[in-house]
């Protein structure tokens, strides 16, 4: 077995032990899955008749792309907790031992996770669906689109397992990445323009990473609103280099962090 075809079946024995363990536990797999249809339901269904947005056919239009996004950023950000629940018990010491690349190792956790992401972006954008959204666009825009909320979504997992590696608890990552990304989609354009913002909130929604991945999604899937001035060449760009600097930065920070980290 050459030494590439021995790394790829250890990164795919890790992804498949994060496959069984949600298997085993149904909250990390429920839950997630949950979400957006509890925040379509109250957003999109509840007070959808009483929001409105200028310049988009319907309210829907306008939550879906940004709730996609959320719904994806928080499923990637509980990766942190069973990494940190991996420290506490032992697990990451355990992996070392063995005769296997600790690149392996984080490379397959993070599969599971992008497979945990993309069944959590297909459920909450059935949810839009049900709810009236539709992307109107065309066929290869709307997979662009989820190309963009993987990709995203990879990203932010990649960076839960560095907070989970420094954590070292699950307490501690459960108090640092879920509460951070809540309070990072909720000051985003999730479910409002900035514009509509107070003036001190306005800039830090502009700035927010979230915003710039859900203004791309919009102007992928024919959802920006009129007006917004908001186009293909001034919304893919911030969007990728977010993604691209939250990669470069977090996957050589967590391979050293794996290296150096032993269980309390």
């Amino acid at each position: 077995m050459s030494e590439f075809a021995a790394v790829a079946q250890d990164v795919w024995v890790t992804a498949r032990r994060g496959l069984v363990r949600g298997r085993r536990e149904p909250r990390l797999l429920v839950l997630p899955l949950l979400q957006p249809v509890l925040f379509m339901l109250l957003f999109g269904v509840l007070l959808g008749g009483v929001i409105s947005v200028p310049g988009v056919a319907g309210y829907p239009d306008f939550l879906i792309p940004g709730l996609i996004v959320q719904a994806v950023a928080l499923t990637a950000g509980m990766a942190a907790v069973d990494v940190a629940g991996d420290v506490r018990h032992g697990m990451v010491d355990r992996f070392r031992a063995l005769p296997t690349p600790g690149g392996a190792v984080l490379f397959g956790r993070t599969v599971s996770d992008l497979l945990r992401i993309a069944m959590t972006a297909a459920v909450a954008a059935a949810a839009g669906v049900i709810a009236g959204w539709r992307v109107h666009s065309g066929p290869a825009a709307a997979a662009a689109g989820f190309l963009l909320v993987l990709t995203f979504g990879y990203a932010v997992a990649w960076l839960s397992v560095l907070v989970g590696l420094s954590a070292r608890t699950p307490r501690a990552a459960r108090a640092v990445m879920p509460a951070c990304l809540v309070a990072l989609t909720f000051v985003s354009n999730v479910l409002a323009p900035p514009d509509t913002m107070p003036p001190w909130l306005r800039p830090l929604a502009e700035a927010n990473p979230v915003s710039a991945v859900v203004t791309a999604l919009r102007v992928l899937w024919g959802d920006e609103p009129a007006g917004s001035g908001a186009t293909a060449a001034s919304a893919y760009p911030p969007a990728l280099v977010w993604i691209f600097a939250v990669l470069v930065a977090s996957i050589p920070l967590a391979l050293r962090r794996y290296r150096r980290t032993a269980a309390p």
